[in-house]
C-alpha cells in the first residue's frame, strides 16, 4: 500500500496497515511539517460519565449547519472514544488532573470533552508519538522529501503514483494494490492563514485531475482568532483560550458576541468569524481584541505554554489583551469518500483534511479533525486488510507526466514568477472568496484565476515548479466555482 502524507491521518493508516501489509509512506517534506503537528486544539471524544456520543453527535450536526452526513457523524462520535483509548493503550499520554483526564471546552460543544496533550501542543505530542510508532514498524518504508506529481490510473483503477524525488531530482513510478491520500488541506492558499506552507491542496488537485469526485470545496473554515500584528505571522490563538473564558472586545471595549449567539464567544467558528468580520468592517479596523485580563494569570500561562512563549517573542502577554483577526484555517470539503475512506476512483482512498467524509457539513466543530484522522484511518486500514490478495496491475504503456524543458530552471522560475503568482492568488482568495462572499466578487476572482490557469497549462507539462503552481490555481478555481454554485 502506498500512503501519501505524513500527518496524523497518514501515520495512523501506515501504522495499522503495517501489521499485515507492506507500506510505503511518502512525505513531501519531513514528518514534522504537517497541519497535525501544529494543531493546538485537542481531540473531541466522549470520556466523561455526564456526556454521551449522542450529545457529541448533536453538537457536530448543529455546527455543520444542516449539511452533515448523519451516518458519517454517527461513526465519528461513536468510534472516537475507542480510537482515543487505543492510542492511550499504545502509550500516548494525555493531560490529566489528579489521575483524571483534563477535559477542555471549545466553541460549539455543550460539554467538556476535549482531550489535550502538552497543554496547547496536542497535535505536536500526538504526531511525535505516532512518528515514533511508524519509525519503529518493520513493515513501513519511509520516503521524506518525495512529492506526489500524478496518480497512475489503468482501466478506471488507481494502481500507482508518480513521485518527484526532491533530493535526487528525478521522477519515479511506484505501484501498489491501494493508494491512500493523506496530503492535508488547502488553507495555506489564502493570505492570511494559520497553516504551515505545505497545506496547498496539491493532493486534492491531483486526485481531481485523475477523475476522483470532490465536494463541498466552497467551505473553507476561518479561525476567528489569529494573531494580527505587523511583522508577525498569522499565529493561531487556540479556541481553547476562549474556552477558558477569554472575551472578544470591539474598539469600544464591548463584548459584541453577547446577545448575538447563546454561546457568545463559544459559538461555532463560522458564526464567530462572521461577527468579528462585521465588527472590523463597522469600525474600519484590521483587528479586534481578545482579552484575558479578567482571568487567573498563572493558570493561563500553565494552560497555554506554547502560545504564551510565542507571543512573548513579539512583546505580548497572553494574560492581557491580544490583537486578533480571522485567518483561513481548515479545508472542510475535499475528495468525496465513503465510510471506509474509499473515493470514487477504484483503488484510491483519502483520509484527513484532503477527504470529505461528510462529517463536517458546512463548518467543522472544534477538535473533530484530529480524532477524525484516527477514526477514519483505522477504518481504511481495516477495509484494505479485508481485500482479497489480487495480482498487481501494471499499465501497458506509461509516459512520465512531465518532460522537462531543456534550459528551463524551476528554481529561478519559482523565485522570479511562481512566488508572486502564489502571493497574488492568496490575496484573490481572501478578497473574492473569503469570510463573506458575493456573486460579483466571486465572478471577478474566478475570471482572474481561470485566465492564469490557461497561461500555466502548457508549461505545466514541462516543469515541476509550474505544475505545482498550476495545481494550486486549480484548487482555487474549484473553491470559487463551488461557491458560485452554492
Amino acid at each position: 500500500v502506498i500512503i501519501i502524507g505524513g500527518g496524523l491521518a497518514g501515520l495512523n493508516t501506515a501504522y495499522h496497515l503495517s501489521k499485515g501489509r507492506r507500506v510505503a509512506l511518502f512525505s513531501s517534506a519531513t514528518l514534522e511539517d504537517s497541519n497535525s503537528y501544529f494543531a493546538q486544539g485537542g481531540m473531541a471524544a466522549v470520556t466523561a460519565s455526564d456526556d454521551t456520543p449522542r450529545e457529541h453527535y448533536e453538537d457536530t450536526m448543529v455546527a455543520g449547519a444542516g449539511l452533515c452526513d448523519p451516518e458519517a457523524v454517527r461513526v465519528l462520535t461513536e468510534e472516537a472514544p475507542k480510537a482515543v483509548e487505543d492510542l492511550a493503550q499504545l502509550g500516548m499520554q494525555f493531560d490529566s488532573i489528579d489521575g483524571h483526564l483534563a477535559l477542555g471546552l471549545e466553541g460549539g460543544h455543550h460539554h467538556h470533552r476535549i482531550l489535550h496533550a502538552g497543554g496547547d501542543a496536542t497535535g505536536r505530542e500526538v504526531s511525535r508519538f505516532m512518528i515514533a510508532q511508524v519509525k519503529g514498524a518493520s513493515g513501513i518504508k519511509l520516503f521524506e522529501h518525495h512529492t506526489l506529481i500524478e496518480l497512475i490510473v489503468e482501466k478506471g483503477r488507481c494502481c500507482g503514483v508518480w513521485i518527484w524525488d526532491g533530493e535526487a531530482k528525478h521522477l519515479e513510478a511506484y505501484y501498489a494494490q491501494a493508494v491512500v491520500l493523506a496530503t492535508g488541506g488547502a488553507a495555506a492558499l489564502y493570505r492570511p492563514t494559520t497553516n504551515p506552507p505545505t497545506a496547498l491542496g496539491d493532493g486534492l488537485s491531483i486526485a481531481y485531475q485523475a477523475g476522483a469526485v470532490v465536494r463541498d470545496m466552497e467551505f473553507i473554515q476561518f479561525h476567528p482568532t489569529a494573531l494580527h500584528l505587523k511583522g508577525a505571522p498569522s499565529y493561531l490563538i487556540s479556541e481553547a483560550v476562549r474556552g477558558e473564558g477569554a472575551y472578544l472586545l470591539n474598539p469600544d471595549g464591548e463584548r459584541f458576541m453577547v446577545g448575538r449567539h447563546p454561546l457568545a464567544e463559544l459559538a461555532p467558528r463560522d458564526v464567530v468569524a462572521r461577527e468579528i468580520y462585521s465588527e472590523m468592517q463597522r469600525y474600519d479596523v484590521a483587528s479586534i481584541t481578545l482579552s484575558l485580563r479578567h482571568l487567573d494569570r498563572e493558570k493561563i500561562y500553565r494552560r497555554f505554554p506554547t502560545i504564551t512563549e510565542e507571543l512573548r517573542k513579539y512583546g505580548l502577554d497572553l494574560a492581557t489583551e491580544i490583537p486578533t483577526a480571522p485567518a483561513a484555517h481548515y479545508t472542510v470539503g475535499g475528495i468525496r469518500v465513503d465510510l471506509n475512506g474509499h473515493t470514487s476512483l477504484r483503488g484510491l482512498y483519502a483520509v484527513g483534511e484532503v477527504a470529505s467524509t461528510g462529517l463536517m457539513g458546512a463548518n467543522r466543530l472544534a477538535s473533530n479533525s484530529l480524532v477524525e484522522c484516527l477514526v477514519y484511518s483505522t477504518r481504511i486500514a481495516h477495509h484494505i486488510e479485508g481485500l482479497p490478495d489480487t495480482p498487481m496491475v501494471y499499465p501497458t504503456a506509461i509516459q512520465p507526466p512531465i518532460c522537462p524543458h531543456e534550459g528551463f530552471d524551476d528554481e529561478v522560475w519559482m523565485e522570479e514568477k511562481g512566488r508572486k503568482l502564489m502571493k497574488r492568488l492568496g490575496k484573490i482568495l481572501m478578497k473574492r472568496a473569503g469570510i463573506v462572499r458575493s456573486a460579483k466578487r466571486l465572478g471577478k476572482g474566478l475570471a482572474e484565476v481561470t485566465e492564469r490557469l490557461s497561461e500555466l497549462e502548457v508549461l505545466a507539462k514541462e516543469s515541476i515548479a509550474v505544475r505545482e503552481v498550476y495545481n494550486r490555481h486549480l484548487v482555487a478555481q474549484l473553491i470559487m466555482v463551488s461557491a458560485e454554485l452554492r
